[in-house]
C-alpha cells in the first residue's frame, strides 16, 4: 500500500519532458515505456541526478544508472558520463539502448530484464541477481500498469 502510494506520488511528480522521453525511448527501441519508467524507479526512484559510487572506477549515473563498465562503449558515441548525468533523456535512451541488448540476446523476458543490472554471466549467483532484480521490477511495473487503468 505505502509502495503504491510511492510510486503514484512519484508518477504524478515526474517532470514532464521524462515522461517524453521513456515513451519515446520506448518508441524507438521497441520497449513498453512503463518497463523503462519502472527500471529507472528500481534503479534511481526517477532521481535524474543519481550517482552510485562504488570507487574511482566503478559507479553508475542518472535514472537509469548507466555504470561505468560502459562508459567506454558509449564514448564511441560521443556519450560521457557528465552528459548521462545532466541530460536525463539520454539517460534514458541509454538504458533503453543497454535494455534493447538484453533483449535481443535473451528474447523480451523477464530474464533479459534481470540482465539490465546483473549482466549476462551464467552462474548460480547471476541467476538469483537476475531473478531478484527482474521480480523487484515486475512489482513497480504492475503498480504502474494498475495506477494507468
Amino acid at each position: 500500500m505505502i509502495i503504491t502510494f510511492f510510486i503514484g506520488s512519484l508518477l504524478i511528480s515526474l517532470p514532464a519532458l521524462s515522461r517524453d522521453c521513456f515513451d519515446r525511448a520506448g518508441r524507438y527501441y521497441r520497449i513498453d515505456p512503463d518497463l523503462l519508467r519502472a527500471i529507472a524507479f528500481r534503479e534511481s526512484s526517477w532521481r535524474g541526478k543519481a550517482m552510485n559510487i562504488v570507487s574511482s572506477t566503478e559507479y553508475a549515473v542518472g535514472m537509469m544508472q548507466i555504470h561505468s563498465q560502459n562508459f567506454s562503449h558509449l564514448a564511441t558515441f560521443g556519450i560521457t558520463p557528465q552528459k548521462l548525468y545532466h541530460n536525463s533523456c539520454l539517460n534514458i535512451y541509454t538504458g533503453a539502448y543497454y535494455l534493447s541488448i538484453a533483449f535481443k540476446r535473451w528474447g523480451y523476458s523477464w530474464q533479459a530484464v534481470g540482465a539490465y543490472n546483473a549482466g549476462f554471466k551464467i552462474n548460480e549467483q547471476q541467476n538469483l541477481k537476475r531473478k531478484q532484480y527482474a521480480l523487484s521490477v515486475q512489482s513497480i511495473y504492475k503498480k504502474l500498469k494498475q495506477r494507468r487503468h
